[in-house]
């Protein structure tokens, strides 16, 4: 997809995305989004949970507010 729009940034610099852009691309109100600087380019993409350990991304669930995969919760209670 090729799209271009032009927006302010406002007095506290942030930038609205347009909302066709996060229907494309599935970005719902809380979701993180992951901004990486190259060659004078800022990207944007949607960040993908991952485990704080292991960095898995499947069977995760939150333990004491991290994000953390059911096998590493199962060793943290091990431990």
């Amino acid at each position: 997809m090729i799209y271009t729009s032009y927006k302010k940034i406002d007095d506290v610099g942030r930038v609205v995305l347009p909302k066709d852009i996060r229907d494309e691309l599935n970005i719902r109100i809380n979701d993180m989004l992951k901004i990486d600087v190259e060659d004078n380019r800022i990207i944007l993409s949607k960040a993908e949970q991952t485990c704080l350990f292991c960095g898995k991304t499947s069977s995760l669930k939150s333990f004491r507010g991290k994000t953390v995969c059911e096998k590493c919760i199962e060793q943290l209670n091990n431990t």
